[in-house]
């Protein structure tokens, strides 16, 4: 007898957890300078990225090697980003990343965990990152029931990837507890 539950189950109780009511994330865009004034734990990350660019508006994902990120492997994020719908694809999901979003899993995408949220600010985002290169920078509170007391702040670095529109994301994200009993 299979007791797992169906697709549309798990994406009933994913959706489930969503707080339609969560605080809105502040989210900006940046240039490299930027980017490391407003989030000067990542400047190391930051400088590479903007050294691979070679004069490019953003650099190809071929450019970066895996251990450009170390130290922050656990805070990685890396997702596809469709020329269509702005909706990031996760492909490499870090353990700070599951732990904070409740098991994200590798092929979901970021409007399966928070539909509302993806729909009321981070379509456009997303759309306004890939369509002008420049990094990311979402801050605001976890939008899922119960963890609205976890303040994240993630810097989302742009890649091409084997073409001239940037088509990868790579997410670091870093957070901290505020107020939860």
């Amino acid at each position: 007898m299979n007791t797992a539950p169906d697709d549309s189950f798990m994406r009933g109780l994913l959706e489930a957890i969503e707080n339609p009511d969560a605080e809105p994330f502040v989210l900006r865009r940046f240039g490299p300078e930027e980017a490391m004034r407003a989030a000067p734990h990542l400047a190391g990350v930051i400088r590479i990225w903007d050294e691979r660019r070679g004069g490019r508006p953003t650099p190809d994902w071929a450019d970066m090697e895996f251990a450009d990120f170390r130290g922050w492997h656990p805070a990685l994020v890396v997702s596809d980003l469709p020329a269509g719908e702005p909706d990031p694809i996760y492909r490499i999901v870090g353990e700070d990343f599951r732990i904070v979003s409740y098991t994200t899993k590798p092929g979901q995408r970021f409007s399966d965990r928070t539909p509302l949220l993806y729909e009321r600010q981070f379509r456009e985002h997303f759309g306004l990152v890939r369509d002008t290169g420049l990094i990311g920078w979402s801050v605001g509170p976890a939008a899922l029931v119960g963890r609205e007391h976890v303040r994240l702040r993630v810097m989302e670095l742009p890649f091409t990837n084997g073409g001239q529109a940037v088509s990868r994301l790579a997410h670091i994200m870093t957070y901290r507890f505020d107020g939860g009993d």
